[in-house]
This record gives structure tokens, sequence and C-alpha cells, in this order.
């Protein structure tokens, strides 16, 4: 019979059977805290928006970003890792996506008070454009060189973190205005966003140095915006709900 697993670490024998825990299905160590995190924001930021006040939502999708920006990195730091752990690290990666970035930004408008029947249609095909990309990347989409993935293909659901709360920010800067000025402006960027997650079009990957520029620039772009908002259009920092 042929013996699976490394006898020099009998940890990796335990994962390759996809046990994972000892007594509880799944792995826990730090390599999938930031991704378990990110999760855990994404719900948050479902109940906050809900029941409290969209910018709660908008917060904990940022929250979900920066986990998701550097989760892979962490991850990869460990050693000798098993079959098993690093499918599960894939898998548990993907579906956190799903929820951090593919239902949860859809209750920033609810939230926001595009309730009308007339939403519906959009909102539902923001999840499903982000659910066809993730799967899309998990079969087929990688493009590597010398072993590392080197580009995406489509626009990564992970930056529905940045597309949605500058969208946000910018739309309740019209909230003087009207409410369907903002839901429209709302509209417009989910509308925008999903159909970036299903274009077919390459997409480079950064690096720790690009994300890090690329983070510094959105702290920038959002603390900007928030300002403008505030001082110059007069929105106070937590919106009111809009009917």
């Amino acid at each position: 019979m042929k013996k699976t697993g490394n006898p020099e670490h009998p940890e990796n024998n335990q994962a390759a059977k996809g046990e994972g825990a000892k007594y509880i299905v799944g792995f826990y160590h730090y390599g999938v805290i930031l991704t378990y995190l990110s999760a855990v924001a994404g719900v948050v930021g479902i109940i906050l928006s809900l029941t409290v006040n969209p910018m709660g939502g908008v917060v904990c999708l940022l929250v979900s970003g920066l986990c998701d920006a550097f989760d892979g990195a962490v991850a990869s730091t460990r050693k000798n890792r098993s079959d098993a752990d690093r499918l599960f690290g894939t898998q548990i990666d993907s579906l956190s996506d799903l929820i951090a970035f593919g239902v949860a930004p859809i209750f920033i408008g609810i939230g926001l008070g595009m309730k009308e029947w007339y939403f519906y249609v959009p909102l539902c095909l923001f999840p499903l454009c982000a659910l066809i990309r993730l799967a899309y990347y998990n079969v087929t989409e990688e493009t590597y060189k010398k072993g590392k993935r080197i580009a995406f293909e489509g626009l990564p659901v992970t930056n529905a973190a940045v597309a949605i709360p500058v969208f946000y920010l910018i739309a309740t800067m019209f909230t003087f205005l009207s409410p369907l000025a903002v839901k429209l402006i709302m509209l417009f960027g989910y509308c925008l966003t999903a159909f970036l997650y299903v274009l077919r079009f390459r997409m480079p990957k950064a690096g720790i140095r690009g994300l890090l520029i690329a983070i510094g620039i959105v702290t920038v772009l959002v603390i900007t915006l928030a300002l403008v908002r505030t001082y110059v259009c007069g929105v106070p920092l937590v919106s009111p709900v809009l009917s």
C-alpha cells in the first residue's frame, strides 16, 4: 500500500487525511487567521449595515480588504505545508472573499435605502458575478511564471474593498440633492464593479511593495473623500439612512 505524508512531519500525515485539527474539522494556525478575520469582518459589516448604519459596513469592508491583502503572504511563511493544508487555504480564501467582497457590499446599499424592487436585479447580480469570478479564478485563470502567479484575468473581487467605499463616499456627498441621486450613484458603482469582475482583461498581480503602495494611495483617497464629504458638502460622518 502506498504511504502518504512525510514521516518526519507527523502533523502532515494527519493533514493529508483532511482531518486538520484533532477534535474538530478544519485547520487552525496563524496562516489562516487573516482569512478568518476577513470573513468575520464581512459578517459584522452586514449586521452593522442593516442594524446601525451603512458606514459601519464600509469600515468593515476596508478591514476585510486589509486582511485579504496580506493573508497570502502570511500563509506562505509556513513551511512543510501538506497538500490538504494548501487546498484548504485556497478554498477558505475564496469562500471568505465571497462573503466579504461578494455579499457584504450589497448590504451597504440596502442599509443606505436601496430597498425598492427595481434594485433587486443589480443587487443580486453583484454577488453572482463575484461568485462566477471566484470559481473561474480557482479553475482556469492562473497565469504562472517560475511557479508564481504574475497576473489575474478580470478584476479580483477583493477590489470591492476599494470601489464600494469610494462610491459610497462620493454618492453620499449628494444627500442634499435627493435620495434617488445617492442610490443611482451607488447603483452605478455596483454595476461597474460587477461588470469588471467578469470582463476578460489581464491585470498584473502586485507584490508586497505594490500592495503597500496601493494601500497608501487608497488610504489617502478615502481620507480625502471623507474630509470633502464632511467639511465641504456638510454631510455628517455617519450618514442618515435614506428613505
